[in-house]
């Protein structure tokens, strides 16, 4: 296990429906996800790379009869480079700091943010994380 704390960088563009990253590249820049209930939830440096919130906070573990959980999963698609075929998914446990919907999407913005300093590091996520206070750990499975 890989334990470091990221600190976030700002990010070009934010919460984004059409994406600079892939108006760069010629690509199609109307961005899909599973859950279009949710704010919009995406960072870009609009040249390299874009992320984005794939689908809405899911409980985790999501096993049927297994009880009510503290921990919460978020999914992230993100896309570094021009090979659209390298979409790529990363997976950010966490235990949300409060119920109202205000404070639970402040902290996936947060590690909206996490993740997109990482990827601007490193060209690459890991696929499953857990986030720990300002921390963000990566798992291995």
């Amino acid at each position: 296990m890989l334990t470091h704390v990221l600190e976030p960088s700002p990010t070009e563009f934010r919460n984004f429906n059409v994406c600079p990253h892939c108006e760069w590249i010629g690509e199609e820049a109307l961005l899909f996800r599973f859950s279009e209930g949710m704010p919009m939830i995406s960072r870009s440096d609009g040249q390299n790379f874009h992320l984005l919130l794939a689908d809405r906070p899911l409980p985790y573990p999501a096993e049927l009869g297994g009880g009510p959980t503290q921990t919460v999963s978020v999914c992230f698609w993100y896309m570094y480079g021009e090979e659209k075929a390298a979409t790529k998914s990363a997976v950010v446990l966490f235990e949300p700091c409060a119920h109202p919907k205000e404070k639970l999407y402040r902290q996936i913005e947060f590690i909206a943010d996490l993740l997109a300093d990482e990827l601007l590091r490193r060209r690459d996520l890991a696929i499953f994380y857990n986030l720990q206070g300002n921390a963000i750990l990566e798992l291995s499975y």
